[in-house]
C-alpha cells in the first residue's frame, strides 16, 4: 500500500497482530499515515487484543498486520 490508497474507513478486515497473539475480524475506524498505514480497529470477532489496546482503550494495527475480506 502507498499513502494515496489506505484501506477505506468502514471496511471490513482481518487482522493479525504480533504474529498471531491478536487474530480476529474487524472493522477500519480511522486511518492515519506514519511512515505506513495504521489503522484504528472496532473488534467484531476474535481475539479483542487487550494487551496490544492504548492507554484510551484503542486498537491501531500496522497495514501489514491488517487484509480486507
Amino acid at each position: 500500500m502507498d499513502q494515496n490508497h489506505p484501506l477505506p474507513i468502514g471496511a471490513l478486515i482481518e487482522f493479525d497482530i504480533a504474529q498471531g497473539h491478536a487474530v480476529g475480524k474487524g472493522i477500519i475506524a480511522a486511518a492515519e499515515w506514519d511512515d505506513g498505514w495504521l489503522y484504528r480497529l472496532e473488534t467484531l470477532d476474535g481475539n479483542a487484543a487487550a494487551a496490544h489496546r492504548n492507554e484510551r482503550g484503542e486498537l491501531w494495527a500496522c497495514d501489514f498486520e491488517v487484509r480486507g475480506v
